[in-house]
């Protein structure tokens, strides 16, 4: 089990109380160029404990290691920095991957460092783009829903994760934003998972109940 999985693990003992099984996976079906995980059977019993998967890129890799915004973030950022035919190639890739790894294709795609220079109407295959801040719909249709996205994994700089809390609360203001937690391997070796555990506690007995990005795109159709 790689480390990843663990947290994976430690994240599914901790929600499921909250959230039952209403928890989205996103997955890198070839992580840095590998597909280590593919014949792992801990990892596949893992994924079958979310609702929900979504794909998070190809590699999740900057090809350009040495951008400002790729040295911050560890080179997570994959697609900045690409043009339009490259972004659509990795995607397209992701995509097969994907299918390959679960059996079908992914309904919506969560960008490798909130990073997705073009449009969500550009990714034919999908069905909706979960970016920081909104939740767009793929089709020529369709409003993007207001997110408060909560994130702590803002790369090399750990501290910038408190900043990233800040922001969630500051997107909740003024605009009918819907709740959003993100939560990174990364979240719990910097002591940021237990934060989020305690949002997510607030969020639900407070009255909010948890939904799939798929379900929320589902209601913002019928206008509820």
């Amino acid at each position: 089990i790689t480390e990843s999985n663990v947290h994976g693990v430690l994240y599914a003992d901790r929600l499921d109380p909250l959230l039952g099984s209403r928890m989205s996976a996103a997955i890198v079906p070839s992580w840095h160029g590998t597909h280590a995980c593919r014949s792992n059977t801990a990892y596949r019993a893992l994924l079958s404990r979310f609702s929900e998967h979504l794909l998070h890129g190809w590699t999740h890799l900057s090809a350009q290691p040495l951008r400002p915004l790729s040295l911050l973030t560890g080179s997570a950022d994959e697609l900045r920095g690409l043009d339009e035919l490259a972004i659509l190639h990795r995607v397209a890739r992701g995509q097969d991957e994907f299918r390959e790894l679960m059996g079908r294709e992914a309904e919506g795609f969560l960008p490798p460092a909130w990073q997705l220079p073009i449009r969500a109407s550009r990714l034919s295959r999908l069905k909706f783009v979960l970016r920081f801040g909104r939740l767009e719909p793929c089709g020529a249709q369709g409003t993007p829903q207001a997110l408060a996205t909560f994130s702590w994994d803002w790369g090399r700089l750990g501290w910038l994760g408190y900043a990233g809390e800040c922001l969630g609360h500051l997107q909740r203001c003024g605009r009918q934003a819907v709740p959003c937690v993100a939560i990174h391997p990364v979240d719990v070796r910097r002591g940021f998972f237990e934060r989020a555990v305690r949002l997510i506690e607030t969020l639900v007995h407070s009255g909010h109940r948890p939904v799939s990005a798929a379900e929320l795109v589902c209601l913002q159709e019928a206008g509820a």
